[in-house]
């Protein structure tokens, strides 16, 4: 059986989420270092699209930013892999 997975690029990480049979997983890579920096599991893709998202915001801009991830989790294009 194959997994709907996604990817896309911002602020210079990879961010992509995959889909389970029961829940989604997201995943942040820094692919300058080939590094995972980050994994989650959701319930759904849209909340591990925002957890990937708001970790990254954090990671670049600190904890106190405003962005909001449901928005820039809209702005990105996610592409099926």
């Amino acid at each position: 059986m194959s997994r709907e997975r996604y990817e896309t690029e911002w602020e210079g990480l990879r961010l992509v989420v995959e889909g389970c049979p029961d829940h989604w997983q997201a995943f942040v890579y820094d692919p300058a270092a080939c590094e995972v920096l980050y994994t989650a599991e959701r319930m759904n893709i849209v909340s591990a699209k925002h957890a990937a998202i708001a970790f990254a915001a954090a990671m670049h801009f600190g904890p106190a930013h405003d962005l909001k991830s449901e928005v820039i989790a809209d702005m990105l294009v996610w592409e099926p892999v």
